[in-house]
Formats: structure tokens, C-alpha cells, sequence
């Protein structure tokens, strides 16, 4: 039975890998990595089965089954993580990883994601129920030291479990013991000497209407491979600057990531996301001294205004874009339920179709062009998200010639018709004079768009951007990545300010390339230097020493003066910790906040509390936070705020949460 089970477990185990290994450019090599996955997979099944005695049959199943389904799951996640970003486990799938996206995403792979379950459980089972009979005293002698060495390799290879390792786990201990020197911040063109974002000065010059398209890079300008799919881009080229050479940053090559690291000029570390590297939010309070796009435009007198035909809940992207500045945020998802159904918002995702965000969004920049006031109005669409695209029932399709109708290529085909009709809206209104409008990629196509084969036979895949109304019409062939279009685009509206960004850096100059390492592995340790660096109260400013609840603008922490928005465990909306839920915060010497987790369990609460020396408590009474506190007793629905240092809790309590204020400081020992 021994070798019957060892083969079951590494053909369950080989299919998935090979299935994954067909949405990546290098098939043999990752059909090989699979087919090795799968051999030590098993083989630690095995080694499992191996270690209890004769009579031990059902928890020799549980056991086996259990390390089958571990090693499975892992693997199946990988095959995720493959299929949409084309690497392992990375930022794109840890912020994918909540049942927020999932909630959306089942919209489009209900069947795949029923099957993996299945696929899962039932190859588990079976594996487990293979391994009920004892494999013999001389099959274990066997077993032991080859399962023992397929188990090591399972962790030291590059196998899904061994990917999830080193990404979840090894990853941020070996950044923790990183000594930055000077020369780290030279040889990876990070700036040092950056004003805060209170010291920053600005003029006004033109208005900026920023346009992020979904995953519609330059291959799909293609004539050959994409007869006159986006007519309507191409002719607008013609009187662009256009931007030939901007490739996603690390970690831009998701929609999220390109957002933060257009606006603000560097790149995505692992500070910002100490949630749980999912879909739990951003943390303000790490580089708050730091300024962006929006913050310099807001320094010279701009009127901020985002538009999103979607949801501005993934990953906290609505708390990120008020930290940067906007005034305005507009999310077709936010809207009563009475506005949506008479606009028509039929949209997944929450959103409405990039036809009908154009054609509202031409309508804005009419009012905020009456204001007065220099402007940013900034577009994100949706339809082209992968795999296969959003297209309403009625519109016109697009086929390539001999082929049937792709449903992601009349997405895209139907965008640029709405790009095109909107371009010439704002010709036709006096502001136009003193606007620029960028158009750009938020990042590459996923590699599980269905376009996908014919995107990588483009050797030159990069993001589509240029400029309309910016000067002559002219080629830009400078290198550059996403966190450069900040600069870029503040240099393009003519607006001048003493800023600069970490990373950034204008392509209409001479940009240091040292910069375009500056978002590799190796350079995050620097960049998180300077973030820590620039976080907290700037020099001279009194803080006000206490922590507070805030519902304005959003549900937050108001920690020295610094908000830390209360994300939901699931959803990436803010709200108030409900029933049973506390919300736990480490912080540091510096009162920043640097990690934080939103629980229902005491016993993890109390966990998490053991890894900070300083932590901060907010819930119900009924929850977590009255049972660690020794509160409980109190009614319900009173909310508990509460500091803990050296292991004992300072509190204050009550109904009404905003009244709730601690001193940061503890007078028994000033």
C-alpha cells in the first residue's frame, strides 16, 4: 500500500503544478519545478505515514491526509499566484489573499474555484485512506530517511512550500537584521534630504487629468497581432509625448502597488502593508512626513478629485489616496443603491462600465473647471481586468480576423472608443487650453488574461503612457518605472515645487539610473530606513500625547496626531471593531504604529500582544478587549481603549467611543 500511496499522492500533487505551469512563458521549466514539487511533496506525505506505529490507522490517515492537504493548498495557491501575476508567492497574491477579492473574483472562476475545493479535499481523503495500512517495518526504514529528506527539500527548494516559507515567514525576519549603510542610499538612487510634506512649497501651473486604464499596455497597439482595436489611442498618439520606456515597478504590477507608487514616488515595502500582507489595508502612519503627487499639487492650490469605476476598498486604496490629499473621492461601488440602478451601474466588482465612467468624468471636469481653482481630476477603469474582461450585453464586439469574438478584446476596443469620446468633450470646453491629460497603464497584462500567449510574443511589453496638450508631439526613450510619473506628470503641468520623492524621478530630464534599482529586494531595506526616518511628528511640532477614536474622516486610531485607520479583518472597508472584535496595535518608543491585527479570539489577541513590548487595545467590552482588560463585566456595548506597558493595561471606557482619550504617556512613571 506504501508505494500505491506514495503514487497517488504524486500524481494528485503533479496535476495542479502542470495546469499552473500553462499560464507561464517558461512551460518546461516550470513543469519540471512541478514535477520535483510533486516528488517531495509526496515523499513528505510518505514520511508522515511512516511515523506511527501499526495500530495507529485513523490518525495515520488524519496525519497523511493532513500534510497532503497543507502541501495541495500550498500548491494550488501558487498556481493562483502564477496564473495572475507570472511569479510565486508575492505582494500581488498576499493583497489578492482576503474574502474581499474573493467575493468579487468568484464572479468570474466559480466553477475553478469549486473544482481546486474539491480537488483538494477529495485528493486529501484519498490519500489519507491509502495510508490507513501500516507500510511494514522494513518500507518504514525506507520511508523515514527518504520521507525526512523530501520533507527538507520540500522547505529548502523552490517549491510552493518553500516559496510560502521564505515569502511569509523567512522574508521579513532576515529584513529585520539589515544593517543600512550611506552608500546603500547612492547606489540605489534614494534621496535623503526630502522636505516634510508641511515644509513643501508649490506654484500652480495647468490642470492634470490623469487616466489609469486597466492592463492595457502597449502591445495591444499592435496592428498585426490587434487590427484597429484601439483606433482611437493610436490617432491620439499622433499628437502626444509619448513615453516609450516605463516598465511597473517591483511591486506596481498590480493595480494597488501602480496606484501608490505613481502618486508617490517610490515603491511598496513591507511597513506599509504590517497588516497581514492582505487585503487589510495601508498603514499611514509609516513615511507620514513624505508628500506625493497629490500633496504637492494641494501645496500650490489644486482641487484633488479621484474617480474609480470600481471600489476604493481594496487594500485600503480609498485611506491611501485621503493620506495623499484628495478632497474628492468618488467610487461607483459607494454610491446609494437609488443612484446606481438609475445610472444603470450593472457592473461586477461593485463598479460601472468605463463608457459610463468617461462619460461622468467629463461632466466633473466641466464643474471643477467652473471653480476657479487649478485642478487633478484622476480616472481608473475596470473593464479590462483579467481574465476575460467586462463588456455590457449591448456595444459593439470585436473579433481578431478568423477568430470568434473575444469578450476582453471588446472591453478594450469598447474603453478606447469611451477614451477617444472623452478626449474630445474636454477639447471642447475653455479649460482644455490649460489642462494636460496623461493616459497610462496601471500595469501590464496579468498572465491569466485570455490574451495572454499573444501578449508575450511582444518582446517589448511595457506600459502604454503619454501626454496630450504638453508641448510638440516627440518620442521620450529615457528608462523609467512607475514610481518616475510623479515628477513626470508635476513637470508636464508646469508646477513648480522644492520636493523631492524617494524614488522619482522627471523622464523629461536627466534621471539618475541608479534610481531603477532603487525597488529591488535588496534595496527595500534602505527605503524602509528612510520611511521609518520620516515617520512620526516632524521636528518642532508638539503632539498632542494622547490616543483618540476618530470617525472623520474615517473610523481610525488618532495616535500623537497620527490616524491608523481601523481596516476590517475581511473586507478592507473601515468601521468600528462590532461584536466580538478587537483591534490590536504594536507600537513603538516613537508611539508609531507598526503592526496591527483585527481579531475575535482573546487567545490570538493575547498572542499578538506578546510579540510588542507596547500595545494598544480597542474593542466591545463583550469581546477580546473586555476579557484581557479584566473589563468584562462591563455592559456590552461599551467600547475599551487601552494601553499595555510592561504587561499591565491603562484604560478608559464608555458608550460613546469618541470620547474616549488615553495619554500616551504613563504618569506613574514619568
Amino acid at each position: 500500500m506504501g508505494p500505491v500511496a506514495y503514487l497517488a499522492a504524486l500524481l494528485f500533487l503533479l496535476i495542479p503544478g502542470v495546469i499552473s505551469a500553462l499560464f507561464t512563458a517558461e512551460l518546461f521549466d516550470r513543469c519540471l519545478w512541478a514535477l520535483l514539487s510533486a516528488v517531495v511533496g509526496a515523499g513528505a506525505v510518505a514520511f508522515a505515514g511512516a511515523l506511527l506505529p501499526d495500530s495507529w490507522k485513523r490518525r495515520r490517515a488524519a496525519l497523511t491526509g493532513g500534510v497532503m492537504f497543507f502541501v495541495q493548498l500550498l500548491t494550488l495557491a501558487e498556481g493562483c499566484a502564477w496564473m495572475i501575476s507570472g511569479k510565486t508567492f508575492s505582494y500581488e497574491f498576499a493583497l489578492h489573499l482576503s474574502l474581499n477579492t474573493l467575493r468579487y473574483g468568484m464572479s468570474d472562476y466559480e466553477w475553478a474555484a469549486l473544482a481546486a475545493v474539491l480537488y483538494l479535499v477529495l485528493t486529501s481523503v484519498a490519500v489519507g485512506l491509502l495510508n490507513r495500512k501500516s507500510p511494514g517495518q522494513f518500507r518504514r526504514k525506507i520511508a523515514l530517511p527518504a520521507g525526512g529528506a523530501a520533507l527538507l527539500l520540500l522547505f529548502l527548494l523552490p517549491t510552493p512550500t518553500g516559496e510560502a516559507l521564505r515569502f511569509w515567514v523567512i522574508r521579513p525576519l532576515t529584513r529585520q537584521d539589515t544593517v543600512v549603510t550611506e552608500s546603500d542610499y547612492s547606489r540605489f538612487g534614494i534621496k535623503r534630504k526630502i522636505p516634510d510634506r508641511d515644509d513643501v512649497t508649490a506654484l500652480p501651473g495647468k490642470n492634470l487629468v490623469l487616466v489609469y486604464l486597466e492592463s492595457t499596455e502597449n502591445s495591444y497597439l499592435d496592428e498585426e497581432r490587434f487590427p484597429n482595436l484601439m483606433p482611437n489611442t493610436r490617432k491620439l498618439l499622433e499628437e502626444a509625448i509619448v513615453f516609450e520606456e516605463i516598465q511597473p515597478s517591483e511591486y506596481a504590477t498590480f493595480t494597488f502597488g501602480a496606484l501608490f507608487a505613481s502618486q508617490s514616488g517610490y515603491d511598496l515595502t513591507d511597513l506599509q502593508l504590517a497588516g497581514r500582507l492582505g487585503n487589510d489595508g495601508v498603514n499611514p502612519a509609516v513615511g507620514n512626513r513624505l508628500s506625493s503627487l497629490p500633496g504637492v499639487l494641494k501645496k500650490a492650490g489644486y482641487f484633488l478629485s479621484f474617480m474609480n469605476s470600481a471600489s476604493l476598498n481594496f487594500a485600503g486604496a480609498g485611506v491611501m489616496l485621503s493620506e495623499f490629499g484628495y478632497d474628492d473621492l468618488w467610487a461607483a461601488e459607494a454610491l446609494p443603491p437609488g443612484v446606481r440602478k438609475q445610472l444603470g451601474f450593472e457592473g461586477e466588482w461593485g463598479g460601472c462600465r468605463d463608457t459610463m465612467l468617461f462619460r461622468i468624468g467629463a461632466e466633473k471636469y466641466r464643474v471643477l473647471s467652473e471653480r476657479g481653482q487649478p485642478f487633478l481630476l484622476a480616472l481608473l477603469t475596470i473593464d479590462a481586468h483579467h481574465p476575460n474582461g467586462f463588456v455590457a450585453p449591448d456595444g459593439p464586439v470585436y473579433a481578431r480576423p478568423g477568430e470568434e469574438p473575444s469578450q476582453l478584446l471588446t472591453a478594450i476596443h469598447r474603453t478606447d472608443q469611451a477614451l477617444g469620446e472623452f478626449v474630445k468633450q474636454l477639447k471642447r470646453l475653455p479649460a482644455w487650453k490649460d489642462t494636460v491629460l496623461f493616459v497610462v497603464t496601471d500595469h501590464l497584462a496579468m498572465n491569466g488574461a485570455t490574451t495572454s500567449d499573444l501578449l508575450r510574443e511582444n518582446p517589448h511589453r511595457r506600459l502604454l503612457a503619454f501626454a496630450l496638450n504638453a508641448g510638440a508631439p516627440r518620442r521620450i526613450t529615457v528608462k523609467g518605472k512607475t514610481f518616475d510619473l510623479a515628477p513626470t506628470l508635476l513637470e508636464l503641468a508646469g508646477v513648480r515645487h522644492n520636493y523631492l520623492f524617494p524614488l522619482g524621478e522627471s523622464l523629461l530630464g536627466n534621471p539618475n539610473p541608479n534610481r531603477l534599482r532603487g525597488d529591488s529586494p535588496t534595496a527595500k531595506p534602505a527605503l524602509e530606513q528612510l520611511l521609518l526616518e520620516k515617520s512620526g511628528a516632524p521636528a518642532g511640532r508638539i503632539q498632542d500625547g494622547t490616543v483618540r477614536v476618530t470617525a472623520d474622516p474615517y473610523a481610525a486610531l488618532v495616535i500623537d496626531g497620527i490616524l491608523m485607520p481601523l481596516f476590517s479583518q475581511s473586507y478592507g472597508i473601515l468601521i468600528l471593531p462590532e461584536g466580538d472584535e478587537c483591534f490590536a496595535v504594536h507600537l513603538s518608543p516613537e508611539n508609531r504604529a507598526e503592526k496591527w491585527r483585527r481579531l475575535e479570539s482573546a487567545a490570538a489577541i493575547a498572542t499578538f500582544l506578546e510579540e510588542g513590548e507596547r500595545n494598544l487595545l480597542f474593542g466591545k467590552a463583550s469581546g477580546p478587549a473586555g476579557v484581557l482588560t479584566g473589563l468584562s463585566e462591563l455592559p456590552p456595548d461599551d467600547y475599551i481603549l487601552a494601553i499595555q506597558e510592561n504587561g499591565k493595561f491603562r484604560t478608559v471606557h464608555g458608550p460613546r467611543p469618541e470620547t474616549l482619550v488615553l495619554s500616551l504617556q504613563n504618569k506613574a512613571t514619568e
